[in-house]
């Protein structure tokens, strides 16, 4: 059991940023690189049918970037190692 902790311990180590996982998180986030962002579902199912949707509406909307701009700045700022820069939002929604 003891011989497992320092296995334990390097799994849960901060990874260092690579220039392929920046891009991936970067990309995981361009949907609000304008400040909106929505969803919309439908389905059947054993309860009849079912439709939700969302949107989500953050201050970027008052200085958005295209998705080109928000991917070379967030990708640069994880490789630097800063922080996010802070959003506020709402995201309001609904089911039927």
């Amino acid at each position: 059991m003891a011989y497992s902790l320092p296995l334990l311990a390097l799994a849960c180590a901060p990874q260092p940023m690579t220039l392929d996982r920046a891009d991936k998180l970067c990309r995981e986030d361009i949907g609000l690189a304008d400040g909106v962002r929505g969803n919309v579902g439908v389905g059947v199912g054993t309860g009849g049918a079912k439709a939700k949707g969302s949107i989500t509406v953050t201050n970027r909307v008052l200085n958005p970037q295209s998705d080109e701009e928000f991917l070379r700045e967030c990708i640069a700022r994880r490789m630097n190692g800063e922080p996010a820069p802070v959003t506020y939002g709402i995201t309001v929604g609904g089911r039927t």
